[in-house]
């Protein structure tokens, strides 16, 4: 009886209900599209950040941090061993370590830098943000842009390098840095070389968002770094930090006040509709008072019809949500990351929610109601 009234209340005022069920279904779809823009959007924008470099530097505590932005012969060496304990720690905000042993050479006269480098994976890491610094075999040679045209070389040529011959993997695009003068091989080779078996002269590395802001992130990595490996320092190039922050902020922030007056528009339109309905049934509710139903059964009715809406809103909104946040921004998407897909974890979140605005917006109507004079109705009738 009770849901046969339920399905009776939703036929005769059908034109409300549809409206309401458009509605939630506009404000759910709407939401998702947001939502989902908004992550894939924000981790693009990240990686657009992360591909301006590495932004943490840690060398030795008496090393001077200058050369090694200079490549001098003063560079302090350590072990390679440390890049490898680092990377057991997972509680360190800094990951995608690269072990770095650098010199200048000299090669027809032009000064050029040889970089050995081997990147050293932290178990926890994505493969979708992996290492910028993507490893080399022995052999092989990556060349910085000008390296390139000062040694005339072109991709999978062969050229001799301090009496070893390689074969150029990839020449790298012009960054206007000292980047562009290097010449990048594997670790081990650059120690063979160099005559430096097991020493680095720094480890580059990415600091995330560990904990808090900023701020609180990078006193977290100073407070914990000398204790799992004393006697290393952090340099942090702010600028790419911070920018990286920034971008995060920027989306979230903004998501949270486009959410807010999406559901606030939501919570308007079903009060509004609720407080026409409840008005147009005022002898509809006077006669099943007088035939001894109770407020509690008459709100239920309310309250059971707005659920089933909202739960069948929230998930045909889900859906076309996803879609068109697929189809819309995969397109803009101009960083490699993971393809724009149903996030099907948002799903239970959206139902509970989309059905908690709901009956939250029904209830100022059924308050009306509840309050209102059966007897008096009748009589006017």
């Amino acid at each position: 009886m009770f849901l046969k009234l339920v399905l009776n209340q939703a036929a005769h005022k059908w034109g409300i209900n549809l409206l309401i069920f458009l509605a939630l279904t506009t404000v759910v779809s709407l939401y998702i599209y947001l939502k989902n823009s908004s992550q894939f959007a924000n981790r693009s924008m990240q990686l657009i950040m992360k591909n301006m470099g590495h932004n943490l530097l840690l060398l030795p505590e008496e090393s001077n941090p200058l050369d090694s932005y200079l490549c001098t012969n003063q560079q302090v060496l350590f072990s390679e061993n440390v890049t490898h304990e680092l990377a057991k720690h997972t509680r360190l905000a800094s990951r995608y370590y690269v072990s770095v042993l650098q010199q200048k050479i000299n090669i027809d006269g032009h000064e050029l830098i040889l970089t050995g480098i081997e990147p050293v994976p932290r178990k926890d890491e994505t493969r979708e943000k992996g290492n910028l610094i993507k490893p080399l075999k022995r052999g092989r040679i990556r060349l910085g842009h000008t390296a390139a045209e000062t040694l005339n070389a072109k991709e999978e040529s062969e050229i001799v390098i301090l009496g070893k011959s390689c074969f150029v993997s990839e020449i790298l695009p012009p960054k206007g840095t000292l980047d562009d003068y290097r010449i990048y091989i594997a670790l081990p080779e650059s120690q063979d070389i160099l005559n430096q078996p097991g020493q680095i002269n720094a480890i580059m590395s990415f600091a995330c968002l560990h904990v808090g802001n900023l701020e609180q992130t990078e006193a977290f990595q100073n407070r914990e770094l000398p204790k799992i490996v004393p006697g290393i320092k952090q340099i942090t190039k702010t600028d790419i930090f911070q920018g990286r922050y920034l971008a995060r902020i920027t989306t979230q922030k903004s998501l949270k006040f486009l959410l807010a007056i999406v559901f606030g528009v939501a919570v308007l339109l079903i009060t509004i509709t609720g407080f026409q309905e409840v008005a147009e049934r005022r002898r509809e509710l006077g006669i099943l008072v007088s035939m001894g139903a109770s407020y509690f059964y008459i709100a239920a009715l309310y309250f059971v019809k707005i659920f089933i809406l909202a739960l069948v809103s929230s998930i045909a909104g889900f859906f076309i949500g996803s879609y068109l946040s697929i189809s819309l921004n995969e397109p803009l998407l101009i960083v490699n990351t993971s393809s724009m897909r149903i996030l099907w974890k948002h799903l239970p979140n959206t139902i509970y929610m989309t059905c908690a605005i709901a009956l939250i917006a029904e209830f100022l109507p059924l308050v009306k109601l509840v309050r209102m004079d059966p007897t008096a109705t009748l009589i006017e009738d």
